[in-house]
């Protein structure tokens, strides 16, 4: 009965808010905060959310659901809503890419983003790329793997035990699937054996929202979301790709400006400029 009396204890904290105590039937096409909070109160009454850490030594008889992020995007976007669960006592798993074009995990920016989660209680999961695989032969793909997932760990502090594809619907079929030595999202027994359910390209597919606005919950499940998609107010897809890009633009601007001015400053580049003012 412990995941019941923390469903209880969530709803009663979620309810001290007016602006977040949603009634029972008021699931909403939004992808607001009020909205999220709604979801995983509602589905906390009868499912204890949990990591995929927590499943490693199996599948636990009470009801639950895996709660998943894959933080494609943004950082910033995936620190908010971790911050939020540990407050109100949730722990889920984050997924991070290494590598890619909206953040980098060896960046001074970036660096400790794995290790601020795991401090809050998430469990940090490699978030692998099949297009950077495909640059090397493909037996070296499990080897590769396992660099990322060392580097990872120790990024965060922490051990990684979980991986998960990259936009496996845009990518194709999985072919770290049974690899054995981690728990793969996309194994069986996550993704076949039980419901899966994904807010991915913030949309639902019809039986996510059969699901979440009938109240009929499978008693296990897989909830794949993504934190770009959550905001403190709903917004569509252009919108939250062109603050995205904007934000991406003006980073890469501000960089280039500084690396411009640092250059300006060098020695070897003044006293370039000195003897050229002297011709």
């Amino acid at each position: 009965m412990q995941h019941l009396t923390w469903a209880v204890e969530l709803y009663d904290a979620l309810c001290k808010c007016p602006c977040m105590c949603m009634n029972a039937d008021a699931m909403r096409d939004s992808f607001d905060y009020d909205t999220y909070w709604w979801i995983i109160e509602r589905l906390s009454r009868t499912n204890r959310p949990l990591r995929f850490a927590d499943l490693a030594g199996g599948f636990p008889t009470a009801p639950f659901f895996i709660l998943r992020h894959d933080v494609d995007y943004s950082p910033a976007a995936a620190l908010d809503l971790a911050d939020q669960e540990a407050r109100r006592g949730v722990r889920s798993t984050y997924f991070l890419l290494l590598n890619g074009l909206y953040y980098n995990m060896l960046s001074p920016e970036h660096g400790t983003f794995g290790r601020r989660l795991a401090a809050m209680g998430h469990e940090v999961g490699l978030h692998y790329d099949v297009k950077f695989l495909q640059a090397f032969p493909r037996q070296q793909w499990r080897d590769l793997i396992r660099t990322q997932a060392t580097l990872l760990g120790k990024l965060s502090g922490t051990r990684v035990t979980a991986i998960a594809m990259h936009q496996p619907g845009l990518n194709g079929e999985d072919p770290m699937r049974q690899m054995g030595q981690y728990m793969n999202a996309y194994d069986d027994r996550f993704y076949r054996d039980i419901p899966y359910f994904s807010d991915s390209c913030r949309a639902w597919w019809d039986p996510a929202w059969e699901m979440l606005t009938s109240g009929h919950t499978p008693p296990r499940f897989q909830l794949a979301l993504h934190p770009i998609n959550w905001a403190e107010h709903d917004r569509d897809r252009a919108t939250i790709f062109e603050t995205l890009h904007s934000n991406l633009a003006r980073t890469v601007q501000s960089a280039g400006d500084e690396l411009l001015q640092k250059i300006a400053e060098h020695r070897g580049v003044l006293q370039h400029q000195a003897r050229g003012a002297k011709r």
